[in-house]
């Protein structure tokens, strides 16, 4: 039954993130040789409420921002040592992220091109690693093919019409941001950033800040002091993962700013999380180098672990709604500047106090908001499904449930002459979720 594929199908996506979380932990491991870097970066991705929640069943997002990682960790690998096996896996990883989101050509342009620099820098390297580039392309455009049903029949113009589509594709909805309704194709340019710092776990925030300083003081005097010369930006394997990781950062968030578009918050950009953390643990490498004193490095790592520690237990307390994760800079006021449940997931948990409160079968329920009920009731077992209607006439309605994502059109009132607030979520002492009851007069 429909509960059975949605639990699956949750558990399915929560094992391919785990499998990313594996995956990052060796990204970090070949940057940093740290086994506690690796672990305090896999914790921050994994603990980072939102993504903890939408690892779930965001099968879009997520999925695309775990295959990221492998196109990552593949294609760096691929640099540091090009080869057949580096080659087929590196486009094993690129085939399936590009079969998910498009946006995966931003990381594969930062790697061809340091492969294009590295190769500048020596005649016999380009010459020696020139197959295995044609090698890349071969193997991607077949697994491209392979892993995507629908080209099969015509991978050329197929390919090209979905292409297309993708590029000139609209949106027309809009979002809720810093308390008023803009269109999704007509963003302010700050929209990324400001939605990206105010959602992620602010010991996370100020590391990459940090980090992000010191990669481009490094930068400034590798390049700009050294006369543009392009075999003086890195010198070695760490600073080049490192200017990976910048690059991929703001050039994500330029691409985005420069095609004004933004859907749902900032999870287009998810995929961008990964590299932030990285910076992030640059930032904490730094100032273990700056601060010589032991009982200084302590420090920073007691604060480390204390904001772990405090994810680690928002993440339980507000089990399921990490999704409505915002800091300590907005946790006042977040509910009257941003969207909160734009997926409807709180939906299921308020159906399901009706449920078990009620014995007057069928019970009508329905909504004000536009998350779908019929959507959320799948997830309910036969037995539940049995015991409600959904109506779409709130007149007709004995409960009304609103998850505070306001219908621009139809936008319902609720009459609270006739109806009073019954059951009521709450995220950090703000409703994410409402459940009215119609009065007995």
């Amino acid at each position: 039954n429909s509960k059975d594929i949605f639990e699956f199908r949750h558990l399915f996506n929560f094992l391919v993130f785990f499998t990313g979380l594996l995956i990052f932990y060796k990204l970090i491991h070949n940057r940093y040789k740290s086994y506690l870097f690796s672990i305090i970066g896999v914790l921050f991705l994994f603990l980072s409420p939102r993504f903890f929640a939408e690892s779930f069943y965001n099968q879009k997002d997520i999925f695309f921002l775990t295959l990221t990682i492998a196109v990552m960790y593949t294609g760096l690998n691929f640099l540091e040592k090009s080869n057949l096996i580096n080659t087929l896996l590196f486009s094993i990883s690129t085939a399936l992220a590009f079969n998910t989101r498009i946006m995966v050509f931003i990381p594969l342009v930062i790697i061809l091109l340091i492969f294009l620099i590295k190769s500048l820098n020596s005649n016999s390297s380009f010459k020696k690693n020139l197959k295995f580039i044609i090698y890349y392309f071969i193997f991607t455009s077949l697994l491209i093919v392979l892993f995507w049903p629908y080209l099969w029949l015509a991978p050329i113009e197929n390919f090209i019409f979905i292409f297309k589509k993708l590029l000139n594709a609209e949106w027309p909805i809009s979002n809720f941001y810093l308390g008023k309704f803009i269109l999704a194709t007509n963003i302010p340019w700050h929209y990324h950033a400001v939605l990206i710092g105010v959602t992620s776990p602010m010991i996370i925030i100020l590391f990459f800040l940090i980090g992000s300083f010191f990669v481009l003081q490094r930068l400034h005097f590798r390049f700009i002091k050294s006369n543009s010369n392009m075999n003086k930006i890195w010198r070695s394997k760490e600073e080049m993962y490192d200017i990976f990781f910048f690059a991929l950062v703001f050039l994500s968030i330029g691409v985005f700013i420069k095609k004004s578009l933004g859907y749902s918050g900032w999870r287009h950009l998810y995929f961008i999380y990964p590299s932030i953390i990285m910076i992030s643990l640059y930032g904490v490498y730094r100032l273990r180098i700056i601060f010589k004193k032991k009982s200084l490095r302590s420090i920073i790592y007691f604060l480390i672990l204390i904001n772990l520690s405090y994810l680690t237990y928002w993440n339980y307390k507000f089990h399921p709604f990490q999704y409505v994760y915002f800091n300590p800079f907005f946790k006042n006021d977040f509910n009257e500047k941003f969207e909160m449940d734009y997926w409807g997931v709180s939906n299921k948990s308020s159906i399901e106090y009706i449920i078990n409160n009620n014995s007057n079968y069928p019970i009508k329920i329905g909504t004000k908001s536009k998350a779908s009920l019929e959507i959320s009731s799948l997830i309910l077992s036969d037995s539940n499904k049995a015991k409600i209607l959904i109506v779409h006439d709130l007149k007709d309605a004995d409960f009304i449930i609103t998850n505070y994502i306001t219908r621009l059109k139809n936008n319902f009132k609720i009459d609270k002459s006739k109806f009073e607030k019954y059951y009521e979520i709450l995220v950090d002492d703000k409703p994410i979720n409402t459940v009215y009851k119609k009065l007995n007069n």
